[in-house]
Protein backbone atom coordinates (compact mmCIF):
# COMPACT_ATOMS: atom_id res chain seq x y z
CA UNK A 1 0.00 0.00 0.00
CA UNK A 2 1.35 3.54 -0.85
CA UNK A 3 2.00 5.65 1.56
CA UNK A 4 0.28 9.36 0.75
CA UNK A 5 2.71 12.51 0.06
CA UNK A 6 2.34 14.33 3.04
CA UNK A 7 2.88 11.32 5.84
CA UNK A 8 5.84 10.03 4.06
CA UNK A 9 6.77 13.24 3.70
CA UNK A 10 6.68 13.75 7.56
CA UNK A 11 8.59 10.69 8.54
CA UNK A 12 11.21 11.61 6.25
CA UNK A 13 11.38 14.84 7.88
CA UNK A 14 11.41 13.69 11.13
CA UNK A 15 13.84 10.76 11.06
CA UNK A 16 16.37 12.79 9.44
CA UNK A 17 15.86 15.39 11.51
CA UNK A 18 16.67 13.63 14.47
CA UNK A 19 19.35 11.86 13.19
CA UNK A 20 21.02 15.20 12.20
CA UNK A 21 19.65 17.48 15.14
CA UNK A 22 22.96 16.96 17.06
CA UNK A 23 25.36 18.26 14.12
CA UNK A 24 23.06 20.49 12.90
CA UNK A 25 22.97 22.39 16.12
CA UNK A 26 27.02 22.35 16.22
CA UNK A 27 27.19 24.17 12.90
CA UNK A 28 24.19 26.52 13.72
CA UNK A 29 26.07 27.70 17.37
CA UNK A 30 29.12 28.31 16.00
CA UNK A 31 27.72 29.91 13.38
CA UNK A 32 25.76 32.34 16.09
CA UNK A 33 29.21 32.81 17.87
CA UNK A 34 30.63 33.67 14.36
CA UNK A 35 28.58 36.89 14.40
CA UNK A 36 31.19 38.28 17.51
CA UNK A 37 34.36 37.02 16.15
CA UNK A 38 36.03 40.38 16.85
CA UNK A 39 34.70 40.10 20.44
CA UNK A 40 35.61 36.64 20.85
CA UNK A 41 39.40 37.84 19.59
CA UNK A 42 39.15 40.87 21.91
CA UNK A 43 38.51 38.07 24.69
CA UNK A 44 41.21 35.82 24.38
CA UNK A 45 43.91 38.75 23.51
CA UNK A 46 42.27 41.66 24.81
CA UNK A 47 45.17 45.06 25.23
CA UNK A 48 47.28 42.99 22.30
CA UNK A 49 44.76 43.61 19.22
CA UNK A 50 43.79 47.19 20.99
CA UNK A 51 45.35 50.38 19.71
CA UNK A 52 44.19 54.50 20.00
CA UNK A 53 45.45 56.75 17.61
CA UNK A 54 46.83 60.00 19.37
CA UNK A 55 45.93 62.59 16.73
CA UNK A 56 43.38 64.09 15.12
CA UNK A 57 43.97 62.31 11.60
CA UNK A 58 46.69 59.97 12.21
CA UNK A 59 48.35 58.44 9.23
CA UNK A 60 48.92 54.89 8.78
CA UNK A 61 52.36 53.44 8.91
CA UNK A 62 53.32 51.54 5.84
CA UNK A 63 53.81 47.95 5.54
CA UNK A 64 57.71 48.15 5.42
CA UNK A 65 57.44 49.74 8.64
CA UNK A 66 54.77 47.64 10.14
CA UNK A 67 57.25 44.63 9.38
CA UNK A 68 59.83 46.01 10.83
CA UNK A 69 58.78 46.65 13.70
CA UNK A 70 57.47 42.51 14.08
CA UNK A 71 61.06 41.93 13.04
CA UNK A 72 62.25 44.30 15.87
CA UNK A 73 59.67 43.00 18.38
CA UNK A 74 59.25 39.38 18.17
CA UNK A 75 63.13 38.94 18.41
CA UNK A 76 63.06 35.31 16.51
CA UNK A 77 63.52 34.16 13.02
CA UNK A 78 60.32 34.38 10.61
CA UNK A 79 59.56 34.67 6.98
CA UNK A 80 56.68 37.49 6.02
CA UNK A 81 53.52 35.84 5.20
CA UNK A 82 51.64 38.78 4.56
CA UNK A 83 49.58 41.92 6.80
CA UNK A 84 46.46 42.37 7.76
CA UNK A 85 45.28 45.98 7.60
CA UNK A 86 43.20 47.67 10.72
CA UNK A 87 39.98 46.21 10.68
CA UNK A 88 40.27 44.23 7.60
CA UNK A 89 39.58 40.82 8.09
CA UNK A 90 38.13 41.20 11.73
CA UNK A 91 36.29 43.96 12.35
CA UNK A 92 36.88 45.30 15.74
CA UNK A 93 40.57 44.35 15.59
CA UNK A 94 42.62 47.86 15.51
CA UNK A 95 45.89 46.73 15.04
CA UNK A 96 47.44 46.01 11.98
CA UNK A 97 48.62 41.70 12.08
CA UNK A 98 51.83 40.64 10.60
CA UNK A 99 51.65 36.61 9.90
CA UNK A 100 54.54 35.02 9.50
CA UNK A 101 55.74 31.83 9.46
CA UNK A 102 58.31 31.63 12.08
CA UNK A 103 61.82 29.66 11.37
CA UNK A 104 63.28 29.75 14.56
CA UNK A 105 62.24 28.26 18.26
CA UNK A 106 58.29 28.29 17.36
CA UNK A 107 58.69 27.14 14.04
CA UNK A 108 56.83 24.00 15.24
CA UNK A 109 53.44 26.07 16.02
CA UNK A 110 52.70 27.23 12.22
CA UNK A 111 51.43 30.69 11.33
CA UNK A 112 52.01 33.52 14.34
CA UNK A 113 50.44 37.07 14.05
CA UNK A 114 52.09 39.94 15.09
CA UNK A 115 50.35 42.75 16.13
CA UNK A 116 51.41 46.09 15.73
CA UNK A 117 49.94 49.42 16.19
CA UNK A 118 49.06 51.04 12.92
CA UNK A 119 49.86 54.63 13.89
CA UNK A 120 52.94 54.39 16.55
CA UNK A 121 53.93 51.09 14.56
CA UNK A 122 54.78 49.58 18.39
CA UNK A 123 55.64 46.01 18.56
CA UNK A 124 51.74 44.97 21.02
CA UNK A 125 52.34 41.01 21.21
CA UNK A 126 52.01 37.56 19.58
CA UNK A 127 50.23 34.60 19.13
CA UNK A 128 49.71 31.30 17.33
CA UNK A 129 46.86 31.66 14.78
CA UNK A 130 46.09 28.02 16.03
CA UNK A 131 45.78 29.15 19.34
CA UNK A 132 43.16 31.69 18.52
CA UNK A 133 39.77 30.24 19.60
CA UNK A 134 37.93 32.54 16.84
CA UNK A 135 39.93 30.93 14.28
CA UNK A 136 39.25 27.70 15.36
CA UNK A 137 35.60 28.06 15.41
CA UNK A 138 35.84 29.47 11.95
CA UNK A 139 37.39 26.22 10.84
CA UNK A 140 34.77 24.25 13.12
CA UNK A 141 31.75 26.13 11.26
CA UNK A 142 33.10 24.95 8.10
CA UNK A 143 34.46 21.28 8.55
CA UNK A 144 34.00 20.21 12.41
CA UNK A 145 37.61 20.45 11.81
CA UNK A 146 37.57 17.18 9.60
CA UNK A 147 38.89 18.47 6.56
CA UNK A 148 37.97 17.53 3.11
CA UNK A 149 35.40 15.12 4.66
CA UNK A 150 34.05 17.27 6.74
CA UNK A 151 33.34 19.96 4.64
CA UNK A 152 31.71 17.88 2.41
CA UNK A 153 29.21 16.69 5.36
CA UNK A 154 28.87 20.48 6.24
CA UNK A 155 27.28 20.49 2.71
CA UNK A 156 24.86 17.51 3.26
CA UNK A 157 24.15 19.04 6.64
CA UNK A 158 22.92 22.35 4.15
CA UNK A 159 21.15 20.17 1.60
CA UNK A 160 19.36 18.49 4.73
CA UNK A 161 18.15 22.27 5.89
CA UNK A 162 16.64 23.06 2.73
CA UNK A 163 14.71 19.70 2.38
CA UNK A 164 13.55 20.35 6.26
CA UNK A 165 12.10 23.98 5.67
CA UNK A 166 10.84 22.81 2.18
CA UNK A 167 9.09 19.80 3.46
CA UNK A 168 7.83 21.25 6.86
CA UNK A 169 6.25 23.98 4.86
CA UNK A 170 4.45 21.63 2.61
CA UNK A 171 3.40 19.24 5.73
CA UNK A 172 2.41 22.36 7.79
CA UNK A 173 0.39 24.73 4.91
CA UNK A 174 -3.02 24.69 5.66
CA UNK A 175 -5.29 22.76 3.66
CA UNK A 176 -8.73 24.34 1.98
CA UNK A 177 -7.31 28.09 2.14
CA UNK A 178 -7.49 28.75 5.34
CA UNK A 179 -5.70 31.58 7.46
CA UNK A 180 -1.94 31.05 7.42
CA UNK A 181 -1.56 33.68 10.00
CA UNK A 182 -3.92 32.07 12.57
CA UNK A 183 -1.60 28.48 12.40
CA UNK A 184 1.55 31.11 13.43
CA UNK A 185 0.48 32.37 16.98
CA UNK A 186 3.14 31.35 19.83
CA UNK A 187 0.78 29.43 22.96
CA UNK A 188 2.24 28.52 25.63
CA UNK A 189 -0.92 27.54 28.03
CA UNK A 190 -1.32 23.53 26.45
CA UNK A 191 1.73 21.56 27.49
CA UNK A 192 5.16 20.84 25.97
CA UNK A 193 4.38 18.68 23.36
CA UNK A 194 1.91 21.63 22.06
CA UNK A 195 4.09 24.44 23.40
CA UNK A 196 7.07 22.95 21.42
CA UNK A 197 4.90 22.84 18.14
CA UNK A 198 3.63 26.33 18.47
CA UNK A 199 7.43 27.24 18.66
CA UNK A 200 8.62 24.62 15.90
CA UNK A 201 5.90 26.08 13.60
CA UNK A 202 6.67 29.94 14.40
CA UNK A 203 10.32 29.77 13.77
CA UNK A 204 10.24 27.60 11.04
CA UNK A 205 7.75 29.60 9.55
CA UNK A 206 9.35 33.13 10.07
CA UNK A 207 12.85 31.68 9.72
CA UNK A 208 12.57 29.91 6.55
CA UNK A 209 13.97 32.05 4.21
CA UNK A 210 16.81 33.35 6.11
CA UNK A 211 17.68 29.19 6.26
CA UNK A 212 17.91 28.71 3.14
CA UNK A 213 19.67 32.07 2.32
CA UNK A 214 22.25 31.09 4.38
CA UNK A 215 22.02 27.39 4.00
CA UNK A 216 22.84 28.31 -0.34
CA UNK A 217 25.54 31.16 0.60
CA UNK A 218 26.74 28.72 3.01
CA UNK A 219 27.14 26.00 -0.06
CA UNK A 220 28.32 28.32 -2.44
CA UNK A 221 31.33 29.69 -0.72
CA UNK A 222 32.27 26.15 0.45
CA UNK A 223 31.92 24.30 -3.19
CA UNK A 224 31.40 27.53 -5.99
CA UNK A 225 32.52 24.56 -8.26
CA UNK A 226 28.93 23.29 -7.87
CA UNK A 227 27.26 26.13 -8.58
CA UNK A 228 28.97 26.46 -12.04
CA UNK A 229 28.61 29.44 -14.60
CA UNK A 230 26.70 30.75 -12.04
CA UNK A 231 29.49 31.21 -10.26
CA UNK A 232 33.58 31.09 -10.56
CA UNK A 233 36.13 29.14 -8.41
CA UNK A 234 37.59 31.70 -6.74
CA UNK A 235 41.54 32.86 -8.26
CA UNK A 236 43.95 34.19 -6.12
CA UNK A 237 46.80 34.03 -8.79
CA UNK A 238 47.09 36.49 -12.13
CA UNK A 239 46.27 34.85 -15.38
CA UNK A 240 48.71 32.65 -17.08
CA UNK A 241 47.79 35.77 -19.94
CA UNK A 242 49.78 38.69 -17.68
CA UNK A 243 53.43 37.59 -18.25
CA UNK A 244 54.48 36.71 -14.46
CA UNK A 245 56.73 33.69 -15.56
CA UNK A 246 58.97 36.79 -16.73
CA UNK A 247 62.33 37.03 -14.51
CA UNK A 248 63.66 40.36 -14.50
CA UNK A 249 66.75 41.47 -12.78
CA UNK A 250 64.71 44.54 -10.89
CA UNK A 251 64.08 44.40 -7.20
CA UNK A 252 60.48 45.48 -6.41
CA UNK A 253 60.31 46.03 -2.02
CA UNK A 254 57.45 45.73 -0.19
CA UNK A 255 56.89 49.45 -0.01
CA UNK A 256 57.36 49.60 -4.17
CA UNK A 257 54.23 47.61 -4.26
CA UNK A 258 52.44 49.19 -1.40
CA UNK A 259 53.12 52.85 -3.64
CA UNK A 260 51.86 51.53 -6.81
CA UNK A 261 49.03 49.82 -5.43
CA UNK A 262 48.09 52.90 -3.21
CA UNK A 263 48.26 54.81 -6.76
CA UNK A 264 45.96 52.54 -8.88
CA UNK A 265 43.64 53.04 -6.35
CA UNK A 266 43.14 56.08 -5.31
CA UNK A 267 40.15 57.25 -2.54
CA UNK A 268 40.20 53.30 -1.29
CA UNK A 269 42.06 52.00 1.41
CA UNK A 270 44.71 48.87 1.47
CA UNK A 271 43.04 45.73 3.33
CA UNK A 272 45.56 42.97 3.17
CA UNK A 273 48.96 42.69 1.62
CA UNK A 274 50.31 39.37 0.53
CA UNK A 275 53.96 38.81 0.06
CA UNK A 276 55.16 36.94 -2.75
CA UNK A 277 54.17 32.95 -1.91
CA UNK A 278 56.75 31.64 -4.20
CA UNK A 279 60.18 32.41 -6.00
CA UNK A 280 59.69 35.29 -8.02
CA UNK A 281 55.96 35.02 -7.40
CA UNK A 282 53.97 38.39 -7.42
CA UNK A 283 52.75 40.51 -4.14
CA UNK A 284 48.71 40.78 -3.92
CA UNK A 285 47.30 43.53 -2.62
CA UNK A 286 43.25 44.36 -2.14
CA UNK A 287 41.87 47.28 -1.85
CA UNK A 288 38.33 48.50 -0.27
CA UNK A 289 35.70 51.37 0.77
CA UNK A 290 32.60 52.07 2.27
CA UNK A 291 30.77 51.33 -0.61
CA UNK A 292 32.15 47.71 -1.57
CA UNK A 293 29.99 44.99 -2.12
CA UNK A 294 33.23 42.51 -0.77
CA UNK A 295 33.03 43.65 2.60
CA UNK A 296 36.12 41.72 3.87
CA UNK A 297 38.89 42.36 1.21
CA UNK A 298 37.76 45.17 -0.74
CA UNK A 299 36.07 45.00 -4.52
CA UNK A 300 40.15 46.30 -5.60
CA UNK A 301 43.10 43.45 -6.39
CA UNK A 302 46.80 44.48 -8.00
CA UNK A 303 49.17 41.93 -8.34
CA UNK A 304 53.01 43.37 -9.04
CA UNK A 305 55.96 41.51 -10.07
CA UNK A 306 58.64 40.86 -7.34
CA UNK A 307 61.38 41.40 -10.43
CA UNK A 308 60.06 43.13 -13.05
CA UNK A 309 59.58 46.81 -12.81
CA UNK A 310 55.89 48.21 -13.79
CA UNK A 311 54.39 44.86 -14.85
CA UNK A 312 51.56 44.19 -12.64
CA UNK A 313 47.42 42.69 -12.92
CA UNK A 314 44.75 44.80 -11.94
CA UNK A 315 41.15 43.43 -11.07
CA UNK A 316 38.42 45.44 -10.55
CA UNK A 317 35.01 44.08 -9.36
CA UNK A 318 33.10 46.34 -11.08
CA UNK A 319 34.43 45.21 -14.46
CA UNK A 320 34.77 41.67 -14.02
CA UNK A 321 31.91 39.12 -14.62
CA UNK A 322 28.77 38.84 -12.53
CA UNK A 323 29.92 35.33 -11.39
CA UNK A 324 33.04 36.39 -10.60
CA UNK A 325 31.66 39.40 -8.31
CA UNK A 326 29.33 37.18 -6.67
CA UNK A 327 32.19 34.76 -5.96
CA UNK A 328 34.50 37.24 -4.31
CA UNK A 329 31.18 38.75 -2.11
CA UNK A 330 30.56 35.16 -0.90
CA UNK A 331 31.70 35.60 2.27
CA UNK A 332 30.04 38.89 2.95
CA UNK A 333 26.87 37.04 1.95
CA UNK A 334 27.21 34.21 4.73
CA UNK A 335 28.65 36.21 7.40
CA UNK A 336 26.03 38.89 6.76
CA UNK A 337 28.38 41.79 6.41
CA UNK A 338 27.04 42.90 3.34
CA UNK A 339 23.53 43.94 5.22
CA UNK A 340 25.69 46.07 7.52
CA UNK A 341 27.48 46.30 10.92
CA UNK A 342 24.25 46.13 12.96
CA UNK A 343 21.66 44.14 10.56
CA UNK A 344 24.29 41.66 10.01
CA UNK A 345 25.17 40.13 13.05
CA UNK A 346 21.34 40.49 14.09
CA UNK A 347 20.31 38.17 11.17
CA UNK A 348 22.92 35.91 11.75
CA UNK A 349 22.02 35.37 15.82
CA UNK A 350 17.79 35.14 14.73
CA UNK A 351 18.95 32.07 12.37
CA UNK A 352 20.98 30.31 14.28
CA UNK A 353 18.90 30.75 17.02
CA UNK A 354 16.11 29.51 15.01
CA UNK A 355 17.68 26.62 14.06
CA UNK A 356 18.71 25.49 17.45
CA UNK A 357 15.10 26.38 18.59
CA UNK A 358 13.58 23.92 15.41
CA UNK A 359 15.83 21.44 16.36
CA UNK A 360 15.58 21.32 20.26
CA UNK A 361 11.42 21.68 20.01
CA UNK A 362 11.32 19.14 16.78
CA UNK A 363 13.12 16.37 18.29
CA UNK A 364 10.78 17.02 21.28
CA UNK A 365 7.98 16.76 19.10
CA UNK A 366 9.33 13.54 17.23
CA UNK A 367 9.44 11.87 20.90
CA UNK A 368 6.66 12.93 22.47
CA UNK A 369 4.44 11.66 19.28
CA UNK A 370 6.71 8.87 18.94
CA UNK A 371 5.68 7.77 22.49
CA UNK A 372 1.81 8.53 22.50
CA UNK A 373 1.86 6.52 19.33
CA UNK A 374 3.17 3.55 20.94
CA UNK A 375 1.09 4.10 24.49
CA UNK A 376 -2.20 4.21 22.06
CA UNK A 377 -1.49 1.02 20.18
Amino acid sequence: MLVPTRKLLAQLHGWLGVVSAAFIMLVAGSGVMLAFVGELFLAQYGDVLKATPALANPQVANVTTLIASATKGYEDNFQTVGVLMPNSRVEGIETAMVFVMPTGSQASEGIRMLSIDPWSAQFKGDFPLSGAFAHELIDFHHSLLLGDPGIIFVCILAILLIFFVITGLYIWLPKYNKNWRKSTPLNFRRGIKKSCFSLHTWFGVWGALFIIYFCLTGLALAKPGWFSPLLSPPNYAPPISAGFEKICNDRITPDDAETVGNKQFPGKTLATFFMPNVENGPYMLTYRSSDDNNKRDGDGRIFIHASCKGLMHIERAELSKTSVQVTDMLLSLHGGYSFGKALGPILVVFTGLSLIILVVTGVVKFFTRTISRRRNT
